[in-house]
């Protein structure tokens, strides 16, 4: 298949009309970094293959990082397992992170939304990341796999720099900071292993901490990134798809004020702001072979780059693409989490999260208004606000 080039400086400046002219293209299109599937089936058949593996680390050696703390841990974290390594890793974390115990969590959660709401809604304005996305997830997360409450904050602003090594096109001025954060971070998950150890509990990470098997490809290292991991991504990609959810919902009131009205409502709306801008734009694979999968020639040991981004923006599959319409689009399949293996393994978690502070913030206060000074991430790797100033009114 002779493919278009599209450039990452095209990705960079509009990405939306930049996928849209690949989709009418066909399948894939390639750019300077590899094979970007871009329609929604070749998405889903590429995540779905056993024919390929994940290759995060493949993707950072193309922008120039193929060493230190942050390249390492990427080498052994499940972004590229596969196999009987990733499926023993994932049964292992599946223990917790059950349909069932994010359900007991919902209580929790809501109880910590309106806590954050208390602070800032009788002010009227408030810049929302700083305000709510960065502390309403930490609680989540401390709660469900057993992080001390007093240590939120600790770990909060190395997540936010251990997000910036997601991101390729920051990453290259910002590895050095990216390092430092990780080593703490590793550091911090380190001390929390031997606390448990010391005086075990019913949480994730005591499970983790008594779990070193190297007969089954389960090292004290693997230990170690696994925990770091949870703690950073628990925090990081819910942070940020918090802050879409209020930036694509104050375009769109009659939503907002249709969750207050019926809070049922908020799965499907947070389904909508999944497909319409989710946290994660892609997902990498590295060929494992000569093989066709969705339409798309893949040469054995090249890189693919499956957009998620451009997958539920693909009118074949949502009538409406381009538009939040929660029950036209609803038929879709989004892929905001991934599919197969690797779908995302705190998917329930960050619904949860999304769900209950959707409906808390839209009980507490009319449809917020973006003012200015919003700031976001470029969207490749994860993506969203880190700035997001708002104003609004409370409800009577």
């Amino acid at each position: 298949m002779t493919s278009p080039v599209v450039s990452i400086a095209d990705m960079l400046t509009n990405p939306d009309q930049t996928l849209k002219r690949a989709r009418e293209q066909g399948p894939a299109v390639e750019t300077e970094i590899g094979t970007l599937v871009v329609q929604h089936a070749a998405v889903r058949a590429i995540a779905q293959s056993d024919k390929l593996r994940p290759s995060f680390s493949r993707v950072l050696e193309r922008f120039g990082v193929s060493s230190g703390a942050f390249y390492d841990w990427m080498s052994i974290s499940p972004l590229d397992m596969e196999g009987d390594e990733h499926r023993v890793w994932r049964q292992l974390m599946l223990r917790t992170f059950t349909p069932k115990s994010v359900e007991k969590l919902r209580t929790f959660i809501r109880d910590e939304a309106e806590r954050l709401i208390d602070t800032f809604l009788p002010l009227g304005q408030c810049e929302f990341i700083d305000s709510y996305a960065r502390k309403l997830p930490s609680a989540g997360l401390c709660e469900l796999i057993g992080v001390p409450h007093q240590d939120r904050e600790r770990f909060a602003g190395w997540a936010d720099t251990i997000g910036l090594g997601f991101n390729v096109i920051v990453l290259p001025t910002r590895i050095h900071d990216v390092d430092a954060a990780l080593v703490k971070m590793l550091a911090y998950a380190d001390e929390l292993i031997q606390a448990r150890r010391v005086e075990p509990k019913d949480d994730l990470v005591t499970r983790l901490a008594q779990a070193v098997n190297e007969d089954q490809g389960i090292s004290e290292d693997t230990i170690r990134a696994s925990i770091a991991g949870l703690v950073f991504a628990g925090h990081e990609t819910t942070k940020n798809q918090l802050g879409w959810m209020v930036a694509v919902l104050s375009e769109v009131p009659e939503e907002w004020d249709r969750v207050a009205r019926e809070p049922a409502r908020a799965a499907n709306v947070i389904e909508e702001v999944l497909r319409f801008r989710s946290t994660a734009t892609s997902i990498g694979r590295l060929a494992l072979e000569d093989v066709e999968i969705g339409g798309v020639r893949i040469a054995a040991d090249s890189t693919v780059i499956a957009s998620l981004w451009s997958a539920n923006r693909d009118a074949a599959e949502f009538p409406r693409p381009d538009e939040i319409a929660v029950d036209e689009n609803r038929a879709g399949v989004q892929v905001a989490f991934g599919q197969g293996a690797h779908h995302c393994l705190g998917a329930a978690l960050a619904r949860a999260e999304l769900q209950e502070s959707l409906v808390a913030l839209a009980q507490r206060m009319h449809c917020p208004k973006l003012e200015p000074g919003a700031e976001f991430l470029p969207p490749i790797g994860i993506n969203g606000p880190t700035r997001l100033p708002i104003s609004f009114t409370a409800r009577v």
